[in-house]
Parts: C-alpha cells; structure tokens; sequence
C-alpha cells in the first residue's frame, strides 16, 4: 500500500481466530483442498496397500516355513501365527490411521494456505465496489503474509491517483464557484454546481 494511501485504525481487539473466518469463499477453497487430500490419500492408499501385502506375504512365507519343520511345536507355531497376524493388524491400522491423520492436516493446510490467496481478494472485490460506489478511499490494507500484495499495491496506487485527480477537479471547482460568486452570480443559480462540488468531495472523505 502507498505510503500516501489513507488508512482507518482498526478498534478494539482483533477478532478471535475460527474455521469459518478462514473459508470466506467456501466453495473454492473446500475444492481445491479436496483435491488435493483426495489426490494423496488416493496415492497413500497405494502404498499402504503394497505395505500391507507385503507384511501378510512375510506371513504367510512364515507359516509356510513352519509347516516344514515337523518338530515346532503346536502351541509355539499357534504363538508365532497369532504375533504375525497381529503384526499385520497394527500394519493396517497403522496405515489406515496414517492416512486419515494425513487428510486433516492436509484439510487444515489446505483451508489455511487458499485463505492466504482467498482473503486478499475478498478484501478487494469489498474495495472495488466501494470505488464502484464512488468513495475513493482505501479503508485498511493486506495483513503481512497474505498473497496478491503486488496487486494490491497497483490497486492502492490507481486509487491514489483518482483521488488526486478529483481532488483537483474539487480546488478547480472551488475556484470557478468563487469566480462566479465574484461576478454577481446567486447561491442559487450555483446551487447545482455546489451539489456537484459537495458530491466529488464526499467521495474523498
């Protein structure tokens, strides 16, 4: 933002952080990040698969081993065969809560890094309507970190501009309204022109 660029200190204590403050457009940031997540899971699935075969595939060459040896005993083999099964059962269950600790924090990720592109332009589609609306005057700026800065700078400076520029048009104006005063002109053959002064200048204020 333009070191002449107006500001508006903010007041009171800065709103409490919640996940609805982060999806300000919904639809787009719980679509990428969906995305996203679906993307890795889909990926960590495969490979979770091809861990977990693998750990049954020791077990069945462990039991497969055991059946030749004739003099293991029953309950020794009983033993290893039930350690191997539920050597594969914390496996899948590793795999599986890897991959779901790996979506939420993806999720989060996610809703955190689109809010960063997100929130700068919901911040100015709010400014350009307000310029639409005729008030050329920023009120409050990007936060540090947020994406789009450069944008917002070429925004804060074109506003800047106009703001010179009508401000301008207003002395101008004044100068011509004193003119005419001067030549005899009434307030009220001057009130249109005095309307239209009172107009731009509230666009700057």
């Amino acid at each position: 933002m333009s070191a002449n660029a107006e500001t508006r200190p903010m007041q009171g204590p800065p709103p409490k952080r919640r996940l609805r403050n982060y999806l300000l457009d919904t639809r787009f940031q719980l679509k990428y990040t969906g995305m996203v997540v679906l993307v890795t899971v889909m990926v960590a699935g495969v490979l979770g698969y091809f861990a977990y075969d693998h750990s049954r595939g020791q077990t069945e060459a462990m039991s497969i081993t055991m059946a030749m040896e004739p003099d293991l005993h029953p309950e020794v083999a009983a033993d290893l065969e039930g350690w191997a099964q539920r050597e594969d059962r914390k496996v899948l269950l590793g795999i599986i809560g890897g991959i779901l600790a790996m979506a939420l924090a993806l999720g989060f990720t996610g809703i955190i890094v689109t809010h960063k592109l997100v929130g700068p332009a919901y911040k100015m589609r709010l400014l350009l309507n307000q310029v639409a609306a005729g008030k050329l005057k920023l009120v409050g700026r990007l936060r540090k970190g947020d994406e789009l800065q450069e944008l917002f700078e070429a925004f804060s400076n074109m506003v800047e501009s106009l703001r010179d520029a009508q401000a301008r048009e207003v002395a101008e104006l004044d100068a011509a309204i004193e003119r005419a005063k001067e030549h005899g002109l009434s307030e009220a053959d001057l009130k249109a022109f005095v309307e239209v002064r009172e107009r731009m200048q509230a666009a700057l204020d």
